[in-house]
């Protein structure tokens, strides 16, 4: 879901050597929508776990801090940067993985 937001953050910072801060920052602001989709489909997934109470609590307040973080992010868009944008994918990514595969788990 997020893995091609990943490479693409990684890629940018990569770059960032041999172009200025405000063009990858651009760069990262004009790839945002793709993100936030990602972030919104990846979130709906878990949705009707959550309100079923089938994550561990932890879990479950662990997801929607990362999203309301990438909403938060998403709402913001004139004004992210290749940090914030790292921050807030790779915060999601990872904790919303980790809940999708409790998920699974749980969903058989």
């Amino acid at each position: 879901m997020f893995k091609s937001l990943l490479i693409v953050a990684v890629a940018a910072f990569g770059l960032s050597a041999c172009q200025s801060t405000g063009s990858i920052d651009t760069g990262i602001r004009n790839s945002l929508p793709q993100v936030c989709s990602a972030g919104e489909t990846a979130y709906a997934v878990l949705q009707p776990f959550i309100v079923a109470d089938k994550l561990k609590p932890k879990t479950a307040a662990a997801a929607q801090a990362a999203y309301q973080s990438l909403q938060a992010l998403c709402a913001n868009k004139d004004t992210a940067t290749l940090a914030s944008t790292l921050v807030a994918a790779s915060s999601a990514y990872l904790t919303i993985s980790l809940a999708v595969r409790e998920a699974q788990k749980v969903g058989g």
